[in-house]
């Protein structure tokens, strides 16, 4: 398939295009046959304070737009990419770097001559993320891609918004969405919603929570125990521990005594206090409380191949309760843990996920990331809408939050006018054999699919 070219508007040492986006020949027309891709700017960007909306107003001033030569005459799309390419964090440099090359590969893919995307560097700060929205609306830009991080979001949303310019962050905090806003991102709400009616379905109704003690152990733990109480289950016992394999010894071990068929309150004494105790003995069951039959682990990688063996080893029998788990269990390695030997988890369907991995990596020479399909995906669907909606309203909330939502390369998703996304996940399951997928991602947000 022969490669289309970008045209660099400026020339920048952040980044260089990558090797299988190349230069047409010399017999190529004078007019290019695909998109326009700007250069992240290298050049210092002012870093002021973060201003509020009202101040901004005041501010933006809407000149010197960039225009292409190619271009003269016809107005392009102009969407700009706020990554941070120049952070302080080499690992996020390098994840800026490849969301900006699925966002090219995603502007080819649309094949759109007008679409200009416009790279912009936050640097990994919140005034620099600011400063980068601000000069994206200097140039023109009709909606704004990323920033990366909650912090940023929250410093470029209010330079956004004054200028009624929308904003698909990749953020996961709903802290920082609304009001023009958008984070295509993974919250762990879905995955959590998702394995709860699975197992629900499988008239599972009692469980038991082993989290890790931080910030995302509590988002998790709390958004798992609203699903359960809205199916009218019920958590037998929640643990949570510091993300150290010795510290995680004790309460894997007053977890594992409430895997008994029949729980004898005296456990609940011991470890939840007289209180909740008497709650359990008004239920008409004044001898014993039942067990859990299922347990929510959110823990991935070197930890959670520490802390699952726990469960066995203090006497849990993994046959008979079943280990719900989050995407960060999509890894091949996990299969080779016998105690994770049959645990659910929700994430993209690896089917559909592996198309755009492999195209990427035939592309960019080496497999992506996996939030470089979030910049793929908002860089497409901005080309979709600028080429199927009228100029005025192309980035209008309604088309932005079309209640159909868009298939990627994650699969189905769509954005909310809160702010929010919701995507169409897969159950899968971990073997010795490998991860399957058990109950399919659906294909369509209408009833039924």
């Amino acid at each position: 398939m022969q490669v289309l070219a970008a045209i660099v508007l400026r020339a920048g040492a952040a980044l260089a295009l990558a090797t299988a986006v190349a230069s047409c020949a010399s017999s190529a027309p004078t007019r290019p046959a695909g998109p326009v891709i700007s250069q992240p700017d290298s050049r210092d960007i002012e870093l002021a304070p973060i201003p509020d909306e009202q101040e901004e107003l005041t501010r933006y001033d809407r000149r010197g737009f960039v225009q292409p030569r190619h271009l003269d005459g016809e107005e392009p799309v102009r969407v700009a990419l706020l990554l941070p390419f120049t952070s302080p964090n080499k690992a996020a440099q390098k994840v800026a770097s490849a969301m900006f090359d699925a966002a090219q590969l995603a502007a080819f893919d649309a094949g759109d001559d007008r679409f200009l995307l416009i790279p912009k560097d936050t640097k990994g700060l919140p005034d620099g993320a600011a400063a980068a929205a601000r000069s994206a609306l200097a140039d023109g830009a009709e909606i704004i891609l990323g920033p990366l991080f909650s912090e940023l979001t929250a410093a470029a949303a209010p330079v956004a918004r004054a200028a009624d310019v929308p904003m698909i962050a990749f953020s996961s905090d709903l802290r920082v969405a609304g009001d023009g806003v958008y984070l295509l991102s993974f919250p762990p709400e879905l995955e959590i919603q998702r394995v709860t009616d699975y197992a629900v379905a499988q008239e599972i109704t009692r469980f038991g929570v082993l989290a890790p003690m931080s910030e995302y152990g509590a988002r998790v733990s709390g958004a798992f125990a609203q699903e359960v109480f809205g199916h009218g289950g019920v958590i037998v016992h929640e643990e949570r521990y510091q993300q150290e394999p010795d510290l995680m010894l004790e309460p894997a071990k007053r977890l594992a005594r409430y895997s008994q068929e029949l729980v004898p309150l005296e456990l609940r004494h011991e470890f939840e206090g007289d209180r909740k105790a008497a709650a359990a003995e008004s239920t008409g069951n004044p001898g014993y409380t039942q067990g859990y039959q299922a347990v929510l682990m959110p823990e991935q990688g070197t930890l959670l191949r520490a802390l699952a063996p726990l469960l066995p080893f203090y006497n849990v029998d993994i046959t008979r309760v079943k280990l719900l788990g989050v995407s960060g269990w999509n890894n091949p390695r996990l299969t080779r843990e016998p105690a994770l030997r049959g645990g659910w988890f929700a994430a993209p369907d690896p089917a559909i996920t592996r198309n755009f991995e492999d195209r990427f990596a035939v592309a960019f020479g080496a497999p992506p990331p996996r939030l470089a399909s979030l910049a793929y995906d908002a860089t497409l669907l901005s080309a979709r809408l600028a080429a199927t909606q009228r100029r005025r309203n192309r980035f209008s909330v309604n088309a932005i939050t079309d209640p159909n939502g868009y298939f990627g390369a994650d699969g189905l998703f769509r954005l909310n006018p809160d702010g929010s996304v919701e995507r169409g996940l897969a159950i899968l399951e971990i073997q010795p054999g490998g991860i399957e997928v058990i109950d399919p991602a659906p294909r369509s947000f209408a009833p039924g699919y």
